[in-house]
């Protein structure tokens, strides 16, 4: 029989050779992450990273020192020429072709939506971007800066695919109907909700919040009876040079997995792949008829637009 001493002995050495063979976890690698995406989904991404042990997500200073790029549309990208390769991206398999990159300088992952929210006090069926300058709702359109990235690419998407005369008669007509100039995608439902007007134009993430609220304003993905809403992917892409880790936390961004967590943790983002559960006020993008668009066109057309859009809608309403 043992003794105490020898008991307690006995028991040290059992727990100290426990300790000796339990598995410590290795430290996660850190990637410097540039996005510009909503802080939200950057967030997400950043939570996810950890606990799936991809990476700890470290806030780059800008795109030249970030490791991986995760950007609001294709143009962001494109206008970083050679911070990213040619096929240097992951694949982003299920996802349609024509949200994908001919060059695969980037992967989507989830895209963003141009939509219009609209009061049940709008005194016609809203269904047309052009709608907005319907003298009908003169005095009554809530429209957030359209100097900001989300309005330039709407612009710049617009006048690649439809010609820059038609998108520059389309923002005339909109600054002649006085429109209510919010200070921000989060304020156009804010303004409809108060009475302030009946209609907005909105990124789908703030329409799917205004979509949730009190107010009950429907979401409206426009010109579906025609040439189709501006849906743009984000762009997901490790810079040139970037460590494994950047690769392999692209890929994840860019699969099937993390689009069913981000459409379901960051309202308004648009699902790419068929199948994905999406909450109120959200149409996945195979369900819609979207603007077929080249990256480097809408590229061009967006810097063309952030100079053009100086001055609106003073300069553009006469």
């Amino acid at each position: 029989m043992l003794t105490r001493r020898a008991a307690c002995a006995a028991l040290l050495g059992a727990l100290a050779a426990a300790a000796c063979t339990r598995k410590v976890e290795a430290p996660l690698p850190r990637v410097r992450v540039h996005a510009t995406v909503s802080a939200r989904a950057a967030q997400v991404l950043a939570e996810a990273a950890r606990a799936r042990r991809l990476a700890e997500v470290v806030e780059a200073a800008g795109p030249g020192d970030a490791e991986l790029l995760w950007l609001a549309d294709p143009a962001e990208l494109v206008a970083l020429g050679d911070r990213v390769a040619d096929h240097g991206a992951p694949a982003a398999p299920g996802v349609p072709e024509r949200f994908q990159d001919p060059r695969r300088r980037f992967a989507p992952a989830c895209a963003r939506a141009a939509v219009l929210l609209v009061s049940p006090a709008a005194p016609f069926p809203v269904e047309r971007l052009s709608d907005l300058a319907d003298p009908r709702l003169a005095g009554r359109v809530a429209i957030p800066p359209f100097t900001d990235g989300e309005r330039t690419a709407l612009v710049g998407a617009l006048s690649a695919s439809a010609g820059e005369a038609a998108a520059s008669r389309l923002l005339a007509g909109i600054a002649r109907n006085r429109p209510v100039l919010a200070v921000s995608d989060e304020d156009v439902p804010a303004r409809i909700g108060r009475g302030e007007a009946w209609v907005g134009l909105a990124s789908s993430e703030a329409a799917a919040a205004g979509a949730a609220s009190a107010a009950g304003l429907e979401v409206v993905y426009p010109d579906q009876r025609d040439r189709g809403a501006v849906i743009l992917p984000t762009a997901v892409a490790p810079a040139r040079g970037s460590p494994p880790a950047a690769l392999a936390l692209a890929t994840w961004l860019a699969g099937a997995e993390a689009e069913q967590l981000l459409v379901a943790r960051v309202p308004g983002l648009v699902p790419l792949r068929d199948g994905v559960p999406v909450p109120v006020g959200v149409r996945p993008a195979m369900a819609l008829r979207v603007v077929a668009l080249d990256w480097d066109l809408l590229a061009e057309k967006k810097r063309e637009a952030r100079a053009a859009l100086e001055g609106w809608p003073e300069r553009w309403a006469r």
